[in-house]
C-alpha cells in the first residue's frame, strides 16, 4: 500500500474491517521519519484534518507516534474552529433570509460536514455556499449590507453590489468578524458553459434540513452529486477533491442510478462525469460499475483524453495528484485584482500578466497541464509548453465556455484602454471603495490570503 493508497483509503466513509487491518499494518512498518512523511502528505494534500478523525474512528489513531497525533489534531482543530465560526456567523444571514421569505439551499461543505461526514472540521472551506432564487438577489444583497458585510472586490465585469448579466453567482461578501465568505448563487454551473442544468427540477426536488436550528433546503441526492461533477476541476482533482463523491455514495443517501444518469445527459454533463467518477473511483472503489458503464461517453473528447492522460500518470507513478494545480484560481485572482484597480499602469500589467498565463504558461505549469510525471524527456517537456496554451485556454473554457474566454479577454483590453482617463478624471478603486466605509484594506488582504 503506497502513501497515496494508504491516504485515500483513510479518507473513506466506514472503511471495511480488511482495509483497516491493510492501514494498521502500513502504519506499522513506519518509522517516525515515514511517519512524519506521511503527515505531511495528508498536510500537502488539505487531507490532514479529516485523516485525524478517521484515525481515531477506525482506532488507528495509536499506531502513530505522539507527535504525528498531535500535529494532525492540530490541523483538525484549526479547520473545525474556523468551520464553527463559519457556521455560527451564517445563522445570521439565514435568519434574516427566513424572514424576508427567501429560500436557501446550502450547497456542498457546509451540507456534508455534517449529513455526511458529522464531523464539522473534517476540511477547511472558504465560504459557505447557497442557493437562492435569481429575484430574490436585490433582497438578499440588501441583507448582507445591511449586516455589515463588505464586498469583495468589484466582479468579473467590474460591477459593484450587482450581479453581472452573464453570471449564475452574485458578488461574494465577507462578514464584518471576516470569519464567513458568501458564495450566493442562482445557478449550479456558469450558464456561458457548455452545461444546462435544470434549476427548475433542481428545487423542486430539495429536502428539508435542520441547519443548526435554522429551517433550510438542501439538494437532493442526485443533484448534489451533479453538482459535484460540475465543479470538478480538470486538473484541481486530487483525494479530498474526490472525496466528498465517494463518500455521499457511501453515507446511506443512495442515489438512485437511473435518475442521476437522466439528470446527467439533460446537463450535457456526460463527459466530466465519466471523468469525475472514475477518479473517485480510483481513490476509492466505491462507485457502482452500472453507473460508470451508463455514462461512458460514446465519443471521446476533450475531458475523456485528459482521463485517459491521468490514469496513465497514476498507472507509472502510484498516484494520479501529480498533475494537480488550481491554474483557474490563478486566472481567477488576475482577473479580480484587475478589477480592483482603475488606472491604466496596473491594469496594463494585470492584463500583460493575464495573457502571459494564458498564452505562455510557466515550465512547471505547463508540465503539469500535459500530466508530465517527473523525469519526463526533453522532447516531451518541449511538446508540453507547446500545447500548454491550448490546454490552458480550453481548461478556462471548460469553467465559463470558450466563447467568453475571448469576449472577456476583448473587454479587459477595452478597460484598459479607457482607464486612461483615471488619469484626468479621476476614479474610485476598490480600496478607495474600502476606506470611504471605514475599512482597513489591510485586513481584508489578510482574510482574502486565507483563501485556498
Amino acid at each position: 500500500m503506497n502513501t497515496f493508497q494508504l491516504a485515500a483509503t483513510l479518507s473513506k466513509l466506514q472503511p471495511k474491517e480488511r482495509e483497516i487491518e491493510a492501514m494498521r499494518l502500513a502504519f506499522s512498518q513506519m518509522n517516525a521519519h515515514r511517519e512524519q512523511a506521511f503527515f505531511e502528505y495528508c498536510l500537502h494534500w488539505k487531507l490532514a484534518p479529516w485523516a485525524y478523525t478517521q484515525l481515531g474512528r477506525t482506532g488507528l489513531k495509536s499506531a502513530l507516534g505522539p507527535a504525528v497525533q498531535q500535529a494532525f489534531q492540530q490541523q483538525h482543530e484549526q479547520a473545525r474552529a474556523a468551520n464553527e465560526a463559519r457556521a455560527r456567523e451564517a445563522l445570521r444571514f439565514l435568519k434574516r433570509f427566513r424572514e424576508e421569505g427567501i429560500a436557501v439551499v446550502v450547497l456542498k461543505g457546509n451540507l456534508f460536514m455534517d449529513s455526511i461526514y458529522e464531523d464539522t472540521g473534517y476540511k477547511r472551506m472558504n465560504d459557505f455556499d447557497l442557493l437562492i432564487h435569481p429575484e430574490d438577489w436585490p433582497r438578499a444583497r440588501a441583507i448582507y449590507i445591511e449586516l455589515g458585510y463588505i464586498p469583495l472586490g468589484f466582479g468579473w465585469s467590474g460591477e459593484k453590489e450587482a450581479a453581472a448579466k452573464f453570471s449564475h453567482t452574485g458578488m461574494s461578501f465577507i462578514s464584518p468578524d471576516y470569519t464567513c465568505i458568501t458564495g450566493t448563487q442562482w445557478g449550479l454551473k456558469s450558464p456561458t458553459s457548455g452545461y444546462t442544468v435544470d434549476i427548475a427540477e433542481a428545487w423542486a426536488t430539495t429536502k428539508p434540513l435542520d441547519f443548526r436550528g435554522e429551517p433550510v433546503l438542501q439538494l437532493s441526492t442526485e443533484y448534489n452529486l451533479l453538482h459535484l461533477i460540475l465543479h470538478m476541476g480538470l486538473y484541481k482533482c486530487g483525494i479530498r477533491d474526490c472525496m466528498d463523491v465517494y463518500n455521499l455514495f457511501r453515507s446511506g443517501q443512495p442515489a438512485d442510478e437511473e435518475h442521476l444518469a437522466r439528470i446527467v445527459r439533460k446537463a450535457k454533463a456526460v463527459e466530466k462525469a465519466f471523468f469525475t467518477l472514475s477518479l473517485s473511483n480510483l481513490c476509492s472503489a466505491s462507485i457502482p460499475p452500472s453507473l460508470l458503464e451508463k455514462l461512458r461517453p460514446e465519443k471521446p473528447g476533450f475531458i475523456t483524453r485528459r482521463l485517459s492522460s491521468r490514469l496513465s500518470v497514476a498507472r507509472q507513478t502510484g498516484d494520479f495528484q501529480v498533475s494537480y494545480n488550481d491554474y483557474f484560481q490563478e486566472v481567477e485572482m488576475c482577473v479580480f485584482y484587475f478589477n480592483l484597480f482603475p488606472s491604466f499602469h496596473k491594469r496594463l500589467a494585470l492584463y500583460a500578466r493575464l495573457l502571459k498565463l494564458l498564452f505562455w504558461p510557466r515550465a512547471q505549469l505547463a508540465w503539469k497541464l500535459s500530466d508530465l510525471p517527473e523525469g519526463a524527456g526533453l522532447p516531451k517537456k518541449t511538446m508540453a509548453r507547446a500545447v500548454a496554451p491550448y490546454l490552458a485556454i480550453r481548461t478556462i473554457g471548460e469553467e465559463i465556455g470558450l466563447g467568453i474566454v475571448f469576449l472577456l479577454l476583448g473587454k479587459f483590453l477595452a478597460d484598459m484602454l479607457l482607464s486612461v482617463r483615471f488619469y484626468v478624471y479621476g476614479g474610485e478603486s476598490y480600496f478607495d471603495y474600502l476606506q470611504s466605509r471605514g475599512i482597513s484594506p489591510g485586513e481584508i488582504k489578510a482574510a482574502v490570503k486565507k483563501i485556498q
